[in-house]
């Protein structure tokens, strides 16, 4: 009897313990696919036609579709107007579903940006007059380098007391200015913070200049003086892109007509006798 016994205590506590195990493997197993719970499908902004970086994004490129995936900062579609007219930050293919992180709106100034300044950094404008950033190429977070032309002789005439000989009449000399221009890289790796856009009223009439566009730069103080400077000297500014992850600082050197001649070896015409 004994015996019987402790046979059931023993096949009662084994059970138990197999139940339990049993209670936690479906506690924590992964439920099958057909027990998961469907996600509401959700009215989303999807790229209808491929879309470029950098280009401005319209709104015949996009569209309304009701998904049930879900992603992470996805447009839904009451929010649709801040896409339109953003630019793409990377190539959005077709049936993608654009989210935050896909498009840069113009004009919008990040008070995050500059509070990531450093104590030795400001942040200046500089309108966007040249090609790329005229064109929409330069985007918030890309680096750039400034190329500058001015002329390096600012008096007007430039010998106002010599003369040549022209048969019995003195002729003053006619200066040729754009003879006169210097090239060269000036500031470098600067980061641009944000794509500002002049405010325009609400109802605008026929005929009115489109908004200017500027550049939020970050900039070290000094460097700021010297674009200052660029500007108001009438300099014809251009930017040139580099890569964010390149921080190297060139050396080369400026270009006028002289370096042209002597680097290219241009032969000089010979006065007519």
């Amino acid at each position: 009897m004994k015996r019987r016994s402790w046979l059931w205590f023993v096949a009662s506590a084994i059970l138990a313990i197999l139940a339990g195990v049993l209670a936690i493997w479906i506690i924590t197993r992964p439920p099958p696919i057909d027990e998961v719970g469907q996600v509401a499908a959700q009215q989303v902004v999807v790229a209808s036609a491929p879309i470029s970086a950098g280009e401005r994004i319209t709104v015949d490129k996009l569209r309304v579709e009701a998904r049930t995936e879900l992603v992470t900062g996805m447009v839904l579609e009451q929010q649709q107007e801040r896409v339109q007219d953003a630019i793409a930050i990377g190539d959005i293919a077709p049936g993608t579903i654009i989210t935050t992180d896909d498009f840069r709106r113009i004009g919008e100034v990040s008070t995050g940006s500059i509070a990531l300044l450093l104590e030795d950094e400001i942040a200046v404008t500089l309108p966007a007059d040249d090609i790329l950033s005229n064109w929409g190429a330069v985007l918030p977070g890309d680096h750039v380098d400034v190329l500058i032309t001015f002329d390096v002789i600012l008096e007007t005439p430039m010998y106002p007391a010599d003369v040549v000989a022209k048969g019995e009449q003195l002729v003053g000399v006619q200066r040729v200015e754009r003879m006169d221009n210097v090239s060269a890289l000036t500031l470098q790796n600067l980061k641009v913070l944000q794509i500002l856009q002049e405010p325009q009223p609400e109802q605008q009439e026929e005929g009115v200049a489109p908004a200017r566009r500027a550049l939020l730069l970050k900039i070290d103080p000094q460097d700021a003086v010297v674009l200052k400077y660029l500007q108001d000297s009438d300099a014809t500014i251009d930017l040139a892109l580099r890569n964010p992850e390149n921080s190297t600082l060139y050396s080369v050197e400026p270009v006028n007509i002289n370096y042209l001649v002597l680097r290219y070896n241009i032969a000089l015409p010979e006065p007519l006798e």
